[in-house]
């Protein structure tokens, strides 16, 4: 599978990653088949695994069945957003993105998967009033110092994706960004223009157009359906269409996909490694916009 420089971190990606989110989910004690999955990302070539404090037991899964395997893999996690399971055993939401919060979370993150490093650590969708008013970036800074954490990053969209370019002070972004939703375009290239790495959530659009046309989000589901149809497409999958066009774009450096569907897996896995879409398919559907 290709990789690619993720920015001036100089980490050789895979232009596809493992998106932790589906698998957190997943009771700890229960969790053989996301063994199984976890071990067969990694033997298909992915080497990028993103998780998170608030994916429940993401970072317990992955650290109990590829922790052994910490060296084939560059690990990346969110702090700022988490999730505290109460005495009842309630799972709640907790958001504060000041150094003050942070600390223990990346201390917890560490603990969970039994090692002395993250590789990439990031603010997990703070606002824009988090970046512009909170301390949160000198907490990643002072992980960093300590040798905790090697690149600081954030996830974010909109106008908190802009301000963080904007401050210098970031490693890496990620961001959503799929062929139904190429608005960012423009602060990705913003962002390498300062050789950010570009990690991309959410890159084949959920699958919405794969499914029945939807009362919400109608209008995306019909893009989909004229970007990403049989006259322009042909007999070519929807979901490795949608996941190959972003892999023309030499600004994105990873896109992370989630899935518990081995399968789903597997088709991701055969797709990346076909590389970007022919140039005459890919300027068809950008002759769509």
């Amino acid at each position: 599978m290709e990789t690619r420089r993720l920015g001036r971190t100089q980490l050789q990606v895979s232009v596809l990653g493992f998106g932790a989110w589906e698998i957190g989910w997943t009771p700890v004690d229960a969790g053989d088949d996301v063994g199984v999955l976890l071990n067969r990302a990694l033997d298909a070539g992915i080497n990028f695994v993103d998780s998170s404090a608030a994916y429940r037991w993401s970072e317990e899964l992955i650290a109990k069945y590829i922790g052994h395997r910490r060296q084939e893999f560059i690990f990346a996690t969110k702090c700022g957003s988490g999730r505290v399971q109460q005495s009842d055993g309630e799972w709640v939401q907790t958001l504060d993105y000041s150094a003050a919060a942070i600390a223990p979370q990346i201390d917890r993150s560490l603990q969970r998967m039994g090692t002395d490093y993250i590789d990439i650590m990031q603010l997990h969708s703070p606002s824009l009033d988090d970046l512009l008013h909170g301390d949160g970036i000198e907490g990643l800074q002072r992980a960093q110092e300590q040798g905790k954490v090697r690149f600081i990053s954030l996830s974010a969209d909109d106008e908190a994706a802009v301000h963080a370019v904007e401050m210098g002070a970031f490693d890496t972004l990620q961001l959503s960004y799929n062929v139904l939703d190429q608005g960012p375009a423009q602060v990705i290239a913003a962002a390498r223009a300062k050789d950010m790495g570009i990690i991309i959530k959410n890159p084949i659009a959920n699958a919405i157009y794969e499914g029945p046309r939807p009362e919400q989000d109608a209008r995306i589901w019909d893009l989909g359906q004229q970007r990403l149809s049989a006259d322009i497409i042909g007999d070519l999958p929807r979901v490795e269409a949608s996941l190959r066009w972003l892999f023309n774009n030499d600004h994105v450096h990873t896109a992370i996909v989630g899935t518990t569907n081995i399968d789903h897996l597997q088709d991701n896995v055969t797709g990346a490694r076909r590389g970007p879409l022919p140039p005459d398919l890919y300027a068809a559907i950008q002759a769509t916009l």
